[in-house]
């Protein structure tokens, strides 16, 4: 994994910063000399590379010896070049499939495949001509499955072309559903495991999840210092996350980094072991082409149209970052602002220029046009990065007017509901492309030279091709470009001027040289080494972290003798090919356990069955002398029933994927409809439903008369939905003695006040009574009567209220109460809480809501 290092930065992020982070103007002269311009310089054409019989080309190659830097002159002209030759040398390639049917590329699929209704030819010729008989009743995949496929390169840090085949299916039925358990898929042979996101409602819950993340960094130094990834040696993972804020570095007025991030997961995916995996028609031919001698060039031609890796599991989704160039205060000043809504069902904020909301349930009408402080924020200072989502509502995201603040909510609340019809893929487990090298002739031997050749592309564009930047600057390589990034304070091609803030004069920390190439092999080992010295530490400075030599098995040696016993012909044509049967026939529904690339007269494969069906017949199979497999024999059924095909309103419990025999589901209708027919059906002996769920379906209901609807009493009837109240405008209610968390005060506040304040989001807890300051009562004149109290005529002073004139003074708020120490807690009205209190009964006040039941 040490070659697995970020090569690059993201080539959006350096374009961003390019004129603004990585070289600042600096007021203080340093005494360090300006670097003199480093201009390209090509190392020595190779040998031309062996004859290859297939293409009768032979080819030269070049690395970049230095790359430019300092404003010093690009690369001209091309790494590699190629001509014509003469061989004698037969090539190894193979024509035809045999008894298997032949794409129009050129791929083998079984016979078996063939007017299946599927598109086991991505080119679909094998449905061409033909009556379909379709073996699965499902057809539709997963939204947006392809991009599980594709290649990525993780020098680039780019996704790039597909190598897995997406559309077939093998011929296969397995099956999943989606979140809400209401759309059936059919997985692709390619993926092994696909879950969505468990939901009753698959809008709600994605834009549910779209609330904002904020991390802020002092500058581009310090975001390119956090995200580097070092090379991980024995033991050791360095990098440079320990870098400590400096109070005095937050005080400055130099322009910072804010990065608002909202990520969206709507599923997950693990795609099959390499051996089972399905290839692109593209990438197999590309393979094919591949040359059975180490000819780099060639080999880097693959890499750069497929990428170095391919994924193994993921999180699909989408994914929104936001990047923000601004002063520290403002940046601090937009991380705390935020807003609340009093036309929201429950408390949002806006974070800038977008709203964070768990559901629809906003007033767009009432969101401010502009953001005072987003005003003062030039576009150039910003750049968007979308993954995920409708490509129109991408394209809209990332032009947003900043002087919109409704439309890029709208925008966004848009892009967010699509993403689960367009998920992209935001986290991923990656694996070695060359593991994906089968089902081509030589494969075992491709797949060797396919490895060395990703480690050579892996190492040959590395930042440590760069020289030593001035004043602990990060040195990267962008677009064959060395630059450097320069810590705050300091800033030219090199950081050579002035100082940086907070450090000690002089003080160059150590970072490390290129590695060494490898050792020749000892006693089935290898080493290489590599030095602190780009630069050297010096002045006090840090040395570098991690191991200066690593060491590896010499594993190169015995696979490639393996090779020349298993495929000899790859390696001198004029020796016979070993006799070999071709791959094992296809099983419906099953496959064959540890595929291999060679099948030696002899050899045994065992066959088994997806999850849900039975094998039946012999599972063992051999390649025979005559080169036929023997006995061909088997087949997998079914044995579980598949899930019952149901109006989009009917819905089931128990509700998975497969049912055993006996297995019940009970079936409903949604609120405020009928079922018409069954309520129960059973998987039956014939793996099929009973009664069959076909007829049934769910009618409307009679409309009941509708109530006009009832709100609490801290809230308003705001558009037939129930609103949070402002707290001025309560009225009578009960008044406790409450704590203000987020202020640290204790105060006076009736019930419905602490509710209505509850309601939007500022959290109050009841306190003791004797907490507060209480009026004290000077007169008991009927000028001075409470609110729980009446005049007496008679005697003309005030009298407590009684219980039963609680009802006729309107909607209470129901409260939890304790009426002494040794009674249960009871719900009372806040008003029959009151009216006890002023008679002088003990009154404690548990909760401002009803007591649990």
């Amino acid at each position: 994994m040490s070659t697995m290092k970020c090569l690059l930065l993201h080539g959006a992020f350096l374009l961003f910063f390019s004129s603004k982070s990585i070289t600042q103007a600096g007021t203080v002269r340093s005494s360090r000399s300006v670097p003199l311009p480093v201009h390209c310089l090509w190392g020595s054409w190779s040998e031309w590379s062996p004859c290859d019989a297939c293409s009768k080309t032979q080819t030269q190659i070049r690395f970049v010896d230095n790359y430019p830097q300092f404003k010093g002159q690009p690369c001209m002209g091309e790494w590699s070049r190629t001509q014509p030759c003469v061989t004698t040398r037969v090539c190894p390639l193979q024509d035809g499939c045999g008894g298997r049917f032949r794409c129009q590329s050129g791929q083998c699929i079984s016979q078996s495949l063939v007017c299946n209704g599927d598109l086991d030819c991505e080119d679909s010729t094998d449905e061409q001509k033909c009556d379909a008989k379709p073996i699965c009743d499902l057809q539709k995949p997963p939204p947006n499955i392809e991009v599980t496929g594709h290649g990525f390169d993780a020098v680039q840090n780019k996704a790039r072309g597909s190598v897995i085949n997406t559309k077939s299916f093998g011929g296969r039925c397995t099956q999943t559903f989606s979140g809400n358990h209401k759309d059936f898929y059919r997985l692709p042979e390619s993926v092994l495991k696909y879950s969505f996101q468990a939901s009753s409602n698959e809008v709600n819950r994605v834009t549910a999840k779209n609330d904002f993340t904020d991390e802020s960094f002092e500058s581009s130094w310090h975001y390119v210092h956090h995200t580097e990834k070092h090379e991980k040696t024995t033991g050791t993972d360095y990098g440079h996350d320990d870098y400590v804020f400096h109070d005095e570095l937050l005080k400055n007025q130099t322009k910072s980094l804010l990065i608002i991030k909202s990520d969206l997961e709507v599923g997950q995916f693990q795609n099959q072991a390499p051996e089972y995996l399905p290839l692109s028609e593209e990438f197999w031919k590309a393979l094919v082409s591949l040359p059975v001698i180490y000819d780099y060039a060639a080999y880097r031609r693959v890499l750069e149209r497929f990428g170095t890796h391919f994924m193994s599991e993921g999180n699909l989704g989408g994914q929104f970052k936001l990047y923000l160039m601004a002063s520290h205060d403002l940046i601090n000043s937009l991380k705390q602002e935020t807003r609340s809504y009093k036309h929201c069902t429950v408390t949002h904020h806006s974070i800038m220029f977008f709203i964070r909301w768990s559901t629809e349930h906003c007033d767009y009408d009432d969101i401010n046009e502009k953001d005072p402080f987003y005003e003062s924020i030039p576009k150039t200072d910003m750049k968007t990065e979308i993954l995920g989502g409708d490509p129109g509502f991408i394209a809209k995201l990332l032009v947003f007017n900043k002087h919109s603040v409704k439309e890029n909510a709208r925008t966004f609340s848009q892009w967010s509901g699509s993403v689960k019809e367009f998920p992209g893929i935001i986290k991923s487990k990656m694996r070695s492309l060359h593991e994906l090298v089968k089902e081509v002739p030589c494969a075992g031997l491709k797949r060797l030279l396919l490895k060395r050749a990703i480690e050579t592309y892996l190492t040959e564009k590395h930042p440590c091709q760069c020289r030593a930047c001035q004043n602990n600057g990060l040195r990267v390589l962008d677009q064959d470009v060395c630059k450097c990034v320069c810590k705050p304070g300091t800033s030219g091609l090199a950081c050579e001027e002035s100082a940086p803030h907070n450090e000690q004069p002089g003080m160059i920390h150590g970072d490390w040289a290129c590695w060494s190439s490898w050792s020749s092999c000892s006693d089935g080992k290898k080493s290489r080494s590599r030095t602190c010295s780009r630069p050297s530490p010096s002045g006090g400075g840090r040395n570098c972290a991690g191991d200066t030599e690593e060491t590896g098995a010499c594993d190169e040696e015995d696979e490639l003798n393996h090779l020349r016993m298993m495929e000899p012909h790859c390696f001198d044509e004029s020796l016979t090919p070993r006799k070999s049967c071709t791959t094992p026939p296809f099983l419906a529904n099953g496959f064959v356990l540890h595929p291999k690339d060679f099948y030696s007269v002899g050899s045994k494969v065992e066959y088994t069955c997806i999850e849900g069906y039975r094998l039946t017949g012999n599972a063992f199979i051999a390649c025979q002398e005559n080169l036929e497999w023997y006995p061909p024999a088997m087949e997998c059924k079914r044995t579980v029933c598949i899930p019952p095909q149901l109006p989009p309103d009917v819905s089931a419990s128990p509700w998975t994927l497969s049912y055993k025999t006996g297995d019940a589901v009970t079936l409903s209708c949604p609120e405020g409809q009928l079922r018409e027919g069954p309520g129960q059906i059973r998987c039956n002996a014939g793996l099929a439903w009973s009664p069959q769920p076909k007829n049934i379906k769910c009618i409307k209901a009679p409309t009941p008369t509708s109530a006009p609807m009832q709100c609490q009493p801290w809230e308003n009837l705001a558009k037939d939905k129930c609103v949070c109240k402002m707290p001025t405008e309560c009225k009578l209610s009960l008044e406790l003695c409450a704590t203000d968390a987020q202020h640290s005060r204790t105060l006076r506040l009736t019930v419905c006040k602490i509710q209505a304040s509850r309601c939007l989001g500022h959290p109050f807890s009841l306190a003791e009574d004797s907490a507060c300051q209480w009026p004290q009562r000077s007169s008991t004149a009927c000028t001075q009567c409470t609110a729980w109290e009446t005049c007496d005529e008679q005697t003309k002073s005030c009298r407590c209220k009684s219980i039963e004139e609680c009802s006729s003074l309107g909607a209470w708020i129901k409260v939890c109460v304790q009426q002494d120490e040794n009674s249960a807690p009871v719900t009372m009205t806040e008003c029959e809480a009151a009216v006890r209190r002023c008679r002088g009964e003990t009154v404690r006040i548990l909760n401002i809501l009803k007591c649990p039941t």
